[in-house]
């Protein structure tokens, strides 16, 4: 892979991050948790294509090179697949952890279990001492409780007591099917665009039509009639792909049956402003410029 590709791979992939960061960020996902997904998706991604250059057999060292994981981690993530107890995460939010710990730590629940009341500070049995154990450092105890609070996963008695009332900080509203949903979509949206990458002589089909500065007044007319125009689409698709006789029937699939699906979106942003033309320059600058010029002119001629 020459340079020029590698470093638009990289930039693609940090595009591509930048939204899922802030889907991570929003669902109180940490580094370390992400981290550990990566290195999972990466064995997956070789075992995948491992299998389908190679056949059935899995082979660890194959995989340790393709992926620049050691044999030992690509053992454990494969042994996690099969599963083995996931190994533990470190890099999680820090205030995901303070709240395990306050909801797993004896030392810090009241005689039925549950997570005790807590002062904010204290040697020992306080919300200072929670966060020293499970984030390492008792002086962001402050901007840790500040999160919690936020979130609503903690409460603050009148008495200046703390109450855990949620085992996660991440406080977003979303159900679980919508989630599910959002990465089938993608993956197959990104499957469809890596085909057309690497198959560039019988591509799927792929169109994107785009406007770069949609005028919000027509944007009321126009995105409604767009949407009207899709569900019709949409629903021609659906009737031609699932009518009786192209599905197959009573359960029975034979082995070359496809997948097969079709999807629109729209897209929108605030649109980029244009730059200034270039060599754009103002008066005093010009001012500035040509008495720059008189100057190196006539030190051309005394010299």
């Amino acid at each position: 892979m020459t340079r020029n590709v590698t470093e638009a791979v990289n930039a693609a992939t940090l595009r591509l991050l930048e939204p899922l960061a802030r889907l991570l960020l929003e669902a109180r996902i940490g580094i370390g948790e992400f981290t550990a997904l990566a290195r999972l998706a990466y064995v997956q991604a070789a075992v995948r294509e491992s299998h389908e250059a190679h056949g059935g057999r899995v082979n660890v060292s194959r995989i340790a090179a393709h992926t620049g994981l050691t044999r030992v981690e690509v053992a454990a993530l494969l042994a996690e697949q099969r599963g083995a107890p996931p190994r533990k995460q470190r890099g999680r939010v820090r205030a995901e952890r303070v709240l395990q710990g306050w909801w797993s730590d004896r030392e810090f629940q009241d005689p039925s279990g549950m997570p005790a009341r807590l002062p904010r500070k204290g040697a020992k049995r306080s919300f200072a001492s929670l966060v020293k154990r499970y984030s390492g450092d008792s002086h962001n105890a402050a901007s840790i409780l500040e999160e919690l609070l936020r979130s609503q996963a903690v409460r603050e008695h009148s008495e200046g007591t703390l109450e855990a009332l949620s085992r996660t900080c991440a406080n977003v509203g979303w159900d679980e099917a919508g989630i599910e949903a959002l990465g089938e979509e993608l993956a197959e949206h990104i499957e469809t665009l890596l085909y057309n990458l690497k198959n560039p002589d019988r591509p799927r089909f792929v169109k994107r039509v785009v406007c770069a500065q949609l005028d919000p007044h027509a944007a009321r007319v126009i995105v409604p009639e767009l949407a009207e125009q899709a569900e019709i689409f949409l629903e021609g698709a659906n009737d031609a792909l699932n009518r009786p006789k192209h599905p197959s029937q009573k359960g029975h699939s034979p082995p070359n049956a496809l997948r097969f699906a079709v999807a629109l979106q729209f897209f929108q942003a605030p649109a980029a402003r244009p730059a200034p033309p270039a060599g754009r320059t103002t008066g005093k600058r010009k001012r500035s410029a040509g008495r720059h010029r008189s100057r190196s002119a006539h030190a051309s001629g005394v010299l």
